[in-house]
């Protein structure tokens, strides 16, 4: 199914393994019937655990607007604390419609001047998504 995907306006250079996962998961959905306003991919490792800890859980969120998808965010979390305490959080924000990123040890910074950590973010997760440590799940609504 063809996705009209705009990439004119993001801060980051998306690399090629990047989309081409992402258009590889979004074939996993049946079809769509163009009324969707947004396509949310979850990324989990059923593994993971605040005590055996394992690969982040990651989130990717597509909305359309005047026709075209747009990344809305991209989130990566992690547990902070641990043993019944641990809770699941944020650790690395890409807010693509705010145009603001936020780390979990740095607070917020404006989007543009996370290019180096979004680089060394993008490079991992496609790692690790070509390892095989998540389950996906693609949702249109």
């Amino acid at each position: 199914m063809p996705i009209n995907l705009d990439l004119n306006n993001m801060p980051f250079e998306l690399s090629e393994g990047f989309l081409a996962l992402l258009n590889r998961e979004i074939e996993q959905l049946a079809s769509l019937s163009g009324g969707e306003n947004e396509i949310v991919f979850s990324f989990r490792d059923i593994h993971y655990s605040a005590e055996t800890g394992g690969y982040h859980p990651v989130e990717i969120r597509w909305v359309k607007e005047q026709g075209f998808w747009c990344f809305d965010y991209i989130t990566d979390f992690s547990f902070v604390g641990s043993g019944h305490d641990a809770e699941l959080t944020k650790e690395i924000d890409f807010d693509f419609t705010q145009g603001s990123g936020f780390h979990l040890y740095t607070g917020e910074h404006a989007l543009r001047s996370l290019d180096d950590l979004f680089e060394i973010w993008q490079a991992n997760f496609v790692d690790y998504y070509h390892s095989g440590v998540f389950q996906t799940k693609v949702s249109a609504s």
